[in-house]
């Protein structure tokens, strides 16, 4: 007798369903999750003042004001600005940021006792902020456009259902100027809000941890978090942020996202 030969149906189900079982039971891609956060966290404009606490390895602490303005514009693309409002020695101190579509944005730093702004170079993206753990690409929008998103699946932080997604620079330029191999992100699953995001060199060694809490409804579908830690975890520093006031869609004016207003300070 001959031995019955399998159909068609059972040699494709045979080849397919390794792939449909590792396939993410959400039935999303990592791009779609990231598009989607990025979709619900949008707001017309925004005013927020923070307490920032610096810590070094020691422990020892800094204690600085920031104000942060953003605003949307028609096309969708954020335009930012991190300003110092004190202590003496940094206050004015500013960072301004215009989203760009394509993923190539333009930043301006304005630092206290210089007679102008001066542009980040693409280069110097990979560098920290005013003596902070976050470098000034960590300052900006999330790149969709210039980077490969991978859902690895679910995982609960504190409790709370997350989506885990790793981030990759897609073009020759981001590999370059990026200071980072790889980022990953935990991101709520009701809610479509990053509560922890890791950053690897381009060795791919861990080398920071932010760490995203109170995570409050501020209006419509959109939350924020009112407390904010970057760790470096090789050199056991800390920045801490925490809102301690935020104002949304109050009608910001376009002159304040300016070269010449982030001179000027407020």
């Amino acid at each position: 007798m001959y031995a019955q030969r399998p159909s068609l149906t059972t040699l494709l189900l045979t080849a397919l369903l390794p792939l449909l079982f590792a396939l993410p039971a959400s039935g999303q891609t990592g791009v779609e999750v990231v598009k989607k956060q990025k979709e619900l966290s949008k707001t017309q404009d925004e005013l927020a003042s923070l307490q920032m606490v610096l810590v070094d390895s020691q422990g020892q602490k800094k204690e600085r004001k920031v104000t942060l303005y953003t605003k949307s514009d028609q096309s969708g693309l954020n335009k930012t600005l991190i300003r110092f409002t004190s202590p003496r020695d940094v206050e004015n101190t500013a960072l301004l940021t215009w989203e760009k579509k394509g993923g190539d944005d333009d930043q301006w730093i304005y630092q206290t006792g210089t007679d102008k702004p001066r542009r980040v170079s693409s280069s110097g993206k990979k560098n920290r902020f005013a003596g902070t753990e976050f470098s000034f690409e960590d300052l900006r929008q999330e790149p969709v456009d210039i980077y490969e998103y991978k859902l690895l699946g679910s995982e609960d932080v504190d409790g709370k259902a997350c989506y885990v997604v790793e981030a990759y620079p897609k073009t020759d330029k981001e590999k370059q100027d990026s200071g980072y191999s790889k980022r990953k992100f935990w991101i709520l699953k009701d809610i479509y809000f990053s509560i922890k995001r890791e950053f690897y060199d381009p060795s791919g060694a861990l080398e920071k941890i932010e760490r995203s809490s109170d995570i409050k409804g501020v209006v419509g579908s959109v939350y924020r978090a009112d407390k904010v830690e970057m760790e470096d975890i090789r050199k056991k520093t800390r920045t801490m942020l925490m809102v301690e006031q935020r104002k949304i869609n109050q009608g910001l004016s376009d002159q304040l996202f300016t070269e010449r207003e982030l001179a000027k300070g407020r």
